[in-house]
């Protein structure tokens, strides 16, 4: 090899490590700019549990509750993008037990979908629990739907039942994003910032 196309080669080297650098320094500002463009709520947003009733006792209850601020700006821009976008509910029924772990008896998980069609402009909404699916033009009855679950049915076994045990529920919910669009793809790495994951509440219930 002569010296001249050993000097281009490094060159080349050179220019391609100067490229790399430069495209990383590219998307780190980008990334930082999008940060400083968001506003300070949307990381402080907090999904919450509200407005807990259970209805019924001897181990057959009914659980109705309301999950909010769960529809921030960009979730809600998804969402309108077509984007199908799910709430998981998550319903455990414990027994506390002295001097052991408290006992388990009951895990429930069940979702609510929705997905707009632009063609038809209607949001359609699914739900685990019941049946049938609703659709509707108006997005916030949509997202009224999707965030109220009604009436759940908690059933444990009567076998496994200790009517002199204190029996609690914990209720939990999250946000999935079943897929982004395209254009919504750089929305990814700061998902986890919106903290659309509730927290564990508990409710006591009768025997």
């Amino acid at each position: 090899m002569t010296l001249r196309h050993s000097l281009r080669r490094g060159a080349i080297g050179d220019n391609f490590m100067i490229s790399w650098i430069w495209n990383k320094w590219l998307i780190g500002g980008m990334a930082c700019l999008l940060l400083l463009n968001f506003p300070v709520e949307a990381f402080s947003q907090k999904a919450t549990i509200r407005d807990i009733q259970v209805k019924g006792s001897s181990g057959d209850w009914k659980v109705s509750f309301v999950m909010e601020n769960c529809f921030p700006e960009k979730v809600e821009e998804a969402i309108r993008a077509g984007t199908p976008t799910s709430f998981t509910f998550y319903l455990q029924l414990y027994q506390a037990k002295n001097w052991w772990r408290d006992r388990r008896l009951v895990s429930l998980r069940f979702q609510h979908t929705i997905q707009y069609h632009p063609i038809r402009g209607e949001y359609q909404v699914t739900f685990d629990e019941q049946e049938p699916q609703r659709v509707t033009q108006d997005f916030e009855e949509a997202k009224g739907w999707m965030a109220r679950v009604q009436d759940v049915g908690i059933r444990p076994p009567a076998s496994e039942m200790n009517r002199d045990a204190v029996t609690y529920l914990r209720i939990g919910a999250k946000l999935e994003l079943v897929r982004l669009p395209l254009h919504l793809e750089y929305l990814l790495p700061f998902m986890s910032l919106w903290n659309l994951n509730t927290d564990w509440y508990v409710e006591l219930l009768s025997p």
